[in-house]
Protein backbone atom coordinates (compact mmCIF):
# COMPACT_ATOMS: atom_id res chain seq x y z
CA UNK A 1 0.00 0.00 0.00
CA UNK A 2 1.12 3.32 -0.90
CA UNK A 3 1.90 6.48 1.25
CA UNK A 4 0.06 9.86 1.13
CA UNK A 5 3.23 10.88 -0.27
CA UNK A 6 3.67 8.24 -2.45
CA UNK A 7 5.37 9.96 -6.03
CA UNK A 8 2.20 8.52 -7.91
CA UNK A 9 -0.14 10.36 -5.92
CA UNK A 10 1.31 13.62 -5.12
CA UNK A 11 1.89 14.62 -9.18
CA UNK A 12 0.09 13.57 -12.26
CA UNK A 13 3.07 14.42 -14.29
CA UNK A 14 7.05 15.18 -14.20
CA UNK A 15 6.40 18.82 -14.58
CA UNK A 16 3.42 18.88 -11.80
CA UNK A 17 6.13 17.08 -9.51
CA UNK A 18 9.37 19.83 -10.06
CA UNK A 19 6.78 23.00 -9.90
CA UNK A 20 5.70 20.83 -6.51
CA UNK A 21 8.86 20.51 -5.37
CA UNK A 22 10.64 24.07 -6.65
CA UNK A 23 7.24 25.66 -4.91
CA UNK A 24 8.21 23.68 -1.39
CA UNK A 25 12.33 24.00 -1.78
CA UNK A 26 12.72 20.70 -1.84
CA UNK A 27 16.06 20.94 -4.50
CA UNK A 28 18.76 21.08 -2.92
CA UNK A 29 22.05 23.76 -3.54
CA UNK A 30 23.15 21.62 -6.67
CA UNK A 31 19.39 21.02 -8.10
CA UNK A 32 18.97 17.28 -6.65
CA UNK A 33 15.52 16.26 -5.34
CA UNK A 34 16.01 13.48 -2.22
CA UNK A 35 13.43 10.95 -2.24
CA UNK A 36 12.46 8.58 0.82
CA UNK A 37 12.02 4.96 -0.28
CA UNK A 38 10.32 2.25 1.95
CA UNK A 39 10.75 -1.52 0.79
CA UNK A 40 8.29 -3.15 2.84
CA UNK A 41 7.95 -7.49 2.69
CA UNK A 42 5.41 -9.18 4.19
CA UNK A 43 5.26 -13.09 5.90
CA UNK A 44 3.28 -14.47 8.90
CA UNK A 45 4.19 -16.21 12.18
CA UNK A 46 1.36 -18.84 13.41
CA UNK A 47 0.86 -18.97 17.11
CA UNK A 48 -1.61 -20.90 19.27
CA UNK A 49 -3.93 -19.35 22.19
CA UNK A 50 -2.44 -22.47 24.09
CA UNK A 51 1.29 -20.82 23.04
CA UNK A 52 0.15 -17.74 24.56
CA UNK A 53 -1.23 -19.30 27.49
CA UNK A 54 1.47 -21.09 28.07
CA UNK A 55 3.97 -18.12 27.88
CA UNK A 56 1.69 -15.93 29.96
CA UNK A 57 1.92 -18.48 32.77
CA UNK A 58 5.62 -19.52 32.40
CA UNK A 59 5.83 -14.91 33.26
CA UNK A 60 7.11 -14.12 30.05
CA UNK A 61 6.47 -10.70 29.25
CA UNK A 62 5.82 -8.77 25.87
CA UNK A 63 9.13 -7.90 25.44
CA UNK A 64 10.22 -11.29 25.80
CA UNK A 65 7.57 -12.47 23.43
CA UNK A 66 8.56 -9.88 20.92
CA UNK A 67 11.97 -10.81 21.46
CA UNK A 68 10.88 -14.86 20.79
CA UNK A 69 8.64 -13.66 17.59
CA UNK A 70 11.94 -12.01 15.96
CA UNK A 71 13.60 -15.23 16.33
CA UNK A 72 11.07 -17.11 14.60
CA UNK A 73 10.98 -14.46 11.68
CA UNK A 74 13.95 -15.72 10.34
CA UNK A 75 12.46 -19.22 9.66
CA UNK A 76 9.62 -17.34 7.65
CA UNK A 77 9.08 -17.64 3.62
CA UNK A 78 8.80 -13.90 2.64
CA UNK A 79 6.69 -12.39 -0.06
CA UNK A 80 8.01 -10.05 -2.95
CA UNK A 81 9.39 -6.60 -1.84
CA UNK A 82 7.08 -3.65 -2.39
CA UNK A 83 8.67 -0.14 -2.84
CA UNK A 84 7.00 3.18 -1.73
CA UNK A 85 8.77 6.09 -3.22
CA UNK A 86 8.00 9.09 -1.36
CA UNK A 87 8.09 13.28 -2.30
CA UNK A 88 9.68 15.10 0.48
CA UNK A 89 6.55 16.11 3.50
CA UNK A 90 5.47 20.16 2.55
CA UNK A 91 7.15 22.21 5.34
CA UNK A 92 4.60 23.25 7.38
CA UNK A 93 4.67 27.50 6.64
CA UNK A 94 3.34 29.86 9.35
CA UNK A 95 2.57 33.49 8.71
CA UNK A 96 3.28 35.98 10.63
CA UNK A 97 1.05 38.98 11.08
Amino acid sequence: MFSKNNITRCAKSIKQLIRRCESYGDFDKNDYLLLSVEKTSRSSIKLSKAELEEYEESGMNINELHKRLENKASECSWSESSLDIQVPSPKLRTKIF
